[in-house]
């Protein structure tokens, strides 16, 4: 075995134990050199992490969003940035560089509704999931019930096998239970536009209206969480379905 392979396994081992003491649900690692518009053109691999939501406020939005929603939202948020700068400060202990953006980026700007660099594309570079007709993050252990983050780091890392293809089938549940019939029902494939799968606007102005009427003042929705039947296996396992 070569010296980098002996480091790369060695890393990644220590990476696995490190994360997984931590408040992660569910990570993997990517080789993002082949992507052009990453924050930190120096770093040329990724650690996708994500922290699942509360499964009974889960359920909840099968009524639409409320205060209990955005609150959990924030507080994920919130313990996703804790968690991406723990794993960064482990990384630079090892000697290694590293650094991650927001879990949200801000999209308030209605001409700007694209963020600089998509969690969702290390996600599935990484193995974890695939893009769902909803344009999110479809896993099959939680289904889209979850938050993610990316860190960039220039470590060595035993990267997963990327998923490529969708695993929706013929469901259609969020197309039709979209109250602002911005699904598409398209089933995605890598290299995909999110336009191809989501009227993008039409998701923004009506998540905009709920949040703001939820409390928070950004958007939210989530609905097409819910109705994923890879979601519901998440919440009958939890007990709350």
């Amino acid at each position: 075995m070569s010296d980098l392979k002996k480091e790369t396994t060695r890393i990644t081992e220590e990476l696995d134990n490190f994360i997984g003491s931590c408040d992660a649900a569910i990570w993997g690692y990517c080789d993002l050199s082949g992507i052009t518009n990453r924050p930190f053109p120096e770093l040329r691999n990724g650690i996708s992490m994500g922290i699942k939501l509360n499964p009974k406020i889960v359920l909840s939005l099968k009524e639409g969003p409320g205060e209990e929603y955005t609150r959990e939202y924030d507080e994920v948020n919130i313990r996703l940035a804790e968690l991406a700068g723990k794993v960064s400060e482990f990384l630079k202990d090892l000697g290694y560089n590293a650094g991650f953006i927001p879990p949200t980026q801000s999209l308030n700007d209605p001409e700007k509704l694209y963020a600089k660099f998509p969690h969702k594309t290390a996600a599935t570079l990484s193995g974890l999931g695939w893009i769902g007709k909803n344009a999110l993050l479809v896993t099959k252990k939680y289904g889209s019930a979850l938050r993610i983050i990316t860190i960039f780091t220039d470590s060595p890392v035993t990267t997963g096998d990327p998923v490529v293809k969708s695993y929706c089938g013929d469901c259609n549940n969020c197309r039709e239970l979209c109250p602002a019939g911005a699904v598409r029902g398209v089933k995605w494939s890598q290299g995909m536009s999110r336009e191809e799968i989501l009227n993008t606007r039409g998701c923004f102005e009506y998540s905009r209206k709920m949040g703001y009427e939820a409390g928070p003042g950004h958007g939210v929705c989530g609905r097409c969480i819910v109705v994923c039947p890879w979601t519901e296996k998440y919440l009958k396992r939890e007990g709350v379905l």
